[in-house]
């Protein structure tokens, strides 16, 4: 059984944090298995349950830290291999809010995944402390919120080259690399140098992964449309184009990758882009029998 609760931030966060999320999931037999997905937020995972196993292929694997911390993610790598008890509380962090709240140097966590321990120091233990005190979700959400604050009234102003991802996020990944370049007053070449220097991975890519999860979001608040109608929205130049572009960054075609993404994208706050939210949900929002 699998049982997902999902909440939007305080307003004072919302440019920051996209979501809170709990996980309570009990594992029979073989256990159950998230696989990775690409996704462009950062997610803080504080796990108070059993240990849970990170896999990165055939005989590569390791246990994953009780808090997790996961920079953006650029292709389908592994998968999450859960087994016995599992409770655990999920910070999904926007693309740029590392760097505006810790200082944290964007290209560095770019598919890399950490302790948070060593990611942000002896104040994220104070938290997990904290989150395990607490009896609910909304004092868990509280605990969380009042530990982000103080880093939201400081946040670092984002760099041009930021603006222009957040252009990007806000258009869905419908915009040319050469106009991105034009608007920051840069040559093509300069750019994308600059652009994977910051971020981690090229202006192009982080276009096909927010239409990627644009198109996930799609699909989630409106289940009755087609995929053809997905992708004609979202610019796919058919729906094969669509189908190759899910196969390359969720390792599946969209039918199966939409069933699988579970926690990585809640999907009762799909937002129709990532910065501006709709009305919120009630929780829980997910159960599954494993």
């Amino acid at each position: 059984m699998r049982t997902i609760q999902t909440a939007r931030p305080r307003a004072e966060l919302k440019d920051f944090v996209r979501v809170f999320a709990l996980r309570e999931m009990t594992c029979t037999d073989g256990g159950y298995r998230q696989p990775f997905m690409a996704v462009l937020e950062h997610i803080m995972a504080f796990e108070f349950g059993d240990s849970l196993t990170i896999e990165y292929g055939p005989g590569k694997s390791k246990v994953a830290p009780k808090i997790h911390a996961y920079g953006s993610q650029t292709s389908p790598y592994g998968c999450e291999h859960f087994t016995g008890r599992h409770f655990a509380f999920g910070i999904f962090l926007r693309p740029l809010a590392s760097w505006q709240l810790f200082r944290i140097p964007l290209a560095t966590l770019a598919d890399e995944n950490f302790d948070g321990r060593d990611l942000l120091g002896n104040g994220i233990h104070t938290l997990w402390l904290r989150l395990a005190e607490s009896k609910t979700f909304e004092q868990q959400i509280r605990v969380a919120e009042d530990y982000l604050l103080p880093f939201a009234r400081n946040a670092r102003a984002q760099t041009s080259i930021m603006k222009s991802a957040r252009h990007t996020c806000r258009v869905k990944g419908a915009v040319r690399v050469e106009e991105l370049a034009h608007n920051s007053g840069l040559s093509l070449r300069q750019y994308e140098r600059r652009f994977e220097m910051e971020m981690g991975f090229t202006p192009k890519l982080f276009a096909r992964i927010t239409r990627f999860q644009s198109a996930l979001d799609t699909k989630r608040l409106s289940p009755r449309r087609s995929w053809l109608s997905v992708a004609h929205e979202l610019g796919y130049f058919d729906q094969m184009h669509m189908i190759r572009d899910f196969q390359s960054l969720g390792g599946n075609v969209p039918s199966q990758v939409i069933q699988q993404s579970g926690d990585l994208q809640p999907w009762s706050v799909a937002p129709e882009n990532p910065y501006d939210f709709p009305e919120p949900r009630s929780a829980p929002s997910d159960q599954l029998s494993h």
